[in-house]
């Protein structure tokens, strides 16, 4: 008995670490965005000079990918987390994140593109959406350019490193259930919003 209510505090413990981990990313995210759409009022207002208007974009740049990174990091923690709570469901027959790996029968269906790839895009989007702004605005300068080697060196970070953490827990999975090890890092729905 005391074993399952050891079991039982650290799913509790755990799903809360999850839930905090998935949404936090885009409580801090949301005020970097606001900046960023600040900086893009301020270049639909009025005409700025190029070496400004790639300034900006690059301080944009930079402060979104940190929370690109950011967000990654908090992505690979609460996938572990994930990853655990699923052990814990076994071991107690509970089905909560478990009903989501798709070599399961009965599994729900996701349709849609997942939250990581949004996030991703969001950052795409906004970080190189100032020199894009102004470039329309202002006309083009080389100088627009300066953002789009660290946007893609994020976007290679982030995306070479989650497929190490996924194939990481592929691997975990396989010694622990070789049965469903296939979609074990499957994520619920409520972090595909």
């Amino acid at each position: 008995m005391a074993d399952r209510e050891n079991l039982l505090a650290e799913y509790s413990s755990c799903q809360a670490t999850y839930l905090h981990y998935d949404a936090f990313r885009w409580q801090s995210g949301s005020f970097l965005l606001a900046g960023v759409f600040v900086f893009w009022g301020l270049l639909v207002q009025q005409p700025l000079e190029p070496a400004v208007v790639a300034a900006g974009a690059m301080l944009a740049a930079l402060l979104m990918s940190a929370w690109a990174l950011f967000a990654h990091h908090y992505r690979q923690i609460y996938l572990y987390k994930l990853h655990r709570l699923k052990e814990i469901e076994k071991l107690l027959g509970m089905e909560q994140h478990r009903r989501f790996d798709r070599s399961r029968p009965g599994h729900y269906v996701l349709f849609g593109p997942r939250g990581h790839v949004l996030d991703v895009f969001v950052y795409v989007v906004v970080a190189l959406g100032g020199a894009g702004i102004g470039a329309t605005r202002n006309g083009f300068s080389p100088l627009h350019l300066l953002p789009a080697p660290l946007v893609l060196t994020v976007v290679a970070y982030v995306v070479m490193n989650e497929r190490r953490v996924v194939n990481q827990l592929r691997v975990r999975s396989a010694t622990l259930d070789p049965e469903h090890a296939r979609n074990d890092q499957e994520e619920p729905a409520a972090s595909q919003a």
